[in-house]
């Protein structure tokens, strides 16, 4: 008789019932199985990422008997890239029994969390009892260009800047006037509701993790846009970094100043900045933003749809 047993980080082996199991796995192996596995569309998407997935947990096979069926990271309180090697169909059974892992090894006082679920297994999380959040998102991208930039009159477009505070903390200048600025900006957005950042604090660990996400290069893609009478933030594209990739961090432009094309200028810059540096600049949006016209209309190329995250409760 099996016995599921806790968790250690040091365990090589979990036995998750008489015939299923996880074997701890080496990850540039696991990682060559998850490129072809997880999912061919979106692995093509990410090209970079093919055999080297970064990972900053063990990654574990999935055996049945003496079979390697699939792979999967999974660790207390989160679970993601799991994937299964053809012909095996016995998909639900093992998120079943993920899902009893998940609660036997779980903090019951935190979020137990699955993430980037693609459309081919929303189904089987869905009927093992995980709650999918409210919304479905998806990353695009394109090639990087150089543009010639025109900005109105009324408008001064300038660079973020950081600053040093104690020891190695840093964050960006005006802090404050940025995080009021896209607070502003999303009040009331489907983005908003939908994530639940409905409150101005929503927006605080937010700009403060940017400064420790960017750097020389992707502050220099980056832009604020002032009016020029009144010195009012109206705009603003802040870049980052995503894997190998700069990417869009969040952009934003105010209610009365949209329409005059300052989200494309935004973007624009950005492509234009880093078209020296880099091949492609990506952005990540959720379905239904009205700001994905703006992108399909600048040349970004969607990947595929993906459920961000998933919940189980331990109650």
């Amino acid at each position: 008789m099996y016995q599921l047993i806790q968790w250690s980080s040091d365990q090589q082996k979990y036995q998750l019932s008489e015939e299923f199991y996880l074997i701890k796995a080496d990850k540039e192996e696991w990682g060559i199985y998850s490129s072809v596995y997880y999912n061919s569309e979106y692995n093509g998407f990410f090209k970079e990422d093919v055999y080297d997935f970064h990972l900053q947990r063990d990654p574990f096979w999935i055996y049945k008997g003496e079979q390697r069926i699939g792979g999967v990271v999974i660790a207390p309180n989160v679970l993601y890239l799991l994937f299964f090697i053809p012909p095996f169909h016995e998909e639900f059974q093992v998120v079943t029994l993920l899902k009893k892992a998940l609660l036997r090894w779980s903090d019951p006082s935190k979020p137990i969390i699955v993430y980037e679920i693609l459309q081919d297994h929303v189904d089987f999380f869905a009927r093992a009892g995980f709650w999918p959040d409210e919304y479905r998102c998806k990353w695009m991208q394109r090639p990087t260009e150089m543009y010639a930039l025109n900005w109105d009159e009324d408008l001064i477009a300038l660079e973020p800047q950081l600053v040093a505070e104690n020891g190695d903390a840093k964050k960006l200048v005006n802090t404050q006037d940025i995080e009021h600025f896209f607070y502003q900006c999303n009040m009331g957005s489907i983005d908003a509701i939908r994530r639940k950042q409905e409150s101005a604090d929503c927006y605080k660990d937010m700009i403060s993790s940017y400064a420790y996400q960017t750097n020389e290069l992707t502050l220099a893609a980056s832009t604020l846009v002032y009016d020029r009478q009144s010195n009012r933030l109206v705009g603003a594209c802040l870049v980052s970094w995503e894997g190998y990739f700069p990417a869009i961090y969040n952009i934003g432009v105010l209610q009365e100043y949209r329409g005059r094309g300052l989200a494309t200028n935004m973007l624009k810059k950005a492509l234009t900045m880093l078209k020296p540096h880099y091949p492609i600049l990506r952005l990540y949006v959720m379905q239904g933003n009205s700001a994905e016209s703006v992108y399909y209309n600048l040349g970004f190329k969607p990947g595929l749809l993906e459920v961000q995250r998933f919940h189980l409760t331990t109650k």
